[in-house]
């Protein structure tokens, strides 16, 4: 894929959303960047962490009950003295360690599955990444780490507690979402236009993990007008 950001984002869903604001710009020390109305009641707080957004998606009714999805942790690359290992307010795992730890230099993000073995095929087949490791892959400086355990599983929206989607910036979402289908992935959430923002769409990996792949205007892609 030609990324238009070599950072991949994830993004979280919370009923907290004092809690996690206090988390993510105190405890872990990042950047408010700005926030944005996405629709459906939601609200996105963007922190940046270099170069990647932790979007934290806050919706004031209560989320819908899903189980958690095979994103479960987060690995942050610290450039000073601060260290951090716990749990955001909703209970994921969060790492801030010094840059270099594991790789890691910018993020770095762990997917749970049953099948690691398959889940590699999925990402560096369908979603074009690198393999640097045998169960890591890689999307421009961002790190996917891949182990075994219990994972996601097929659900009709993204929405719900905690770490539930990555976000991949493109050139042109349509283009991209199709090749990902081609090569074989499953197509998600077909693509829209909000706004003048972004246009974007969701593919899912095959535990049923949502992946937002995402044509935004500020990054220098064309953002056409929804024609549905």
């Amino acid at each position: 894929m030609k990324l238009l950001k070599a950072h991949l984002d994830i993004g979280l869903f919370t009923n907290q959303i004092a809690e996690q604001r206090a988390f993510w710009s105190d405890t872990i020390g990042l950047r408010f960047d700005h926030d944005i109305a996405l629709g459906r009641g939601i609200v996105q707080y963007r922190y940046d962490a270099h170069g990647s957004v932790i979007k934290v998606n806050h919706l004031s009714t209560p989320l819908p009950v899903q189980r958690r999805t095979g994103y479960v942790g987060l690995t942050i690359a610290s450039h000073d003295a601060r260290r951090y290992e716990g749990l955001h307010p909703d209970g994921d795992a969060v790492r801030l360690l010094r840059s270099g730890t594991d790789g890691v230099t910018g993020i770095g993000i762990t997917v749970r599955t049953p099948d690691p073995a398959r889940m590699m095929r999925f990402y560096l087949g369908a979603m074009e990444f690198e393999q640097v490791g045998d169960h890591v892959a890689r999307c421009g400086d961002s790190l996917l780490f891949v182990t075994e355990g219990e994972g996601g599983q097929e659900s009709d929206d993204f929405v719900g507690v905690a770490f539930r989607y990555l976000t991949v910036q493109i050139q042109d979402a349509d283009i991209a979402l199709r090749d990902i289908v081609e090569r074989g992935g499953r197509m998600a959430r077909a693509p829209i236009t909000l706004g003048t923002v972004a246009r974007y769409g969701f593919v899912a990996d095959p535990d049923g993990n949502w992946i937002e792949i995402s044509a935004r205007a500020s990054l220098g892609a064309h953002v056409p007008a929804d024609d549905r």
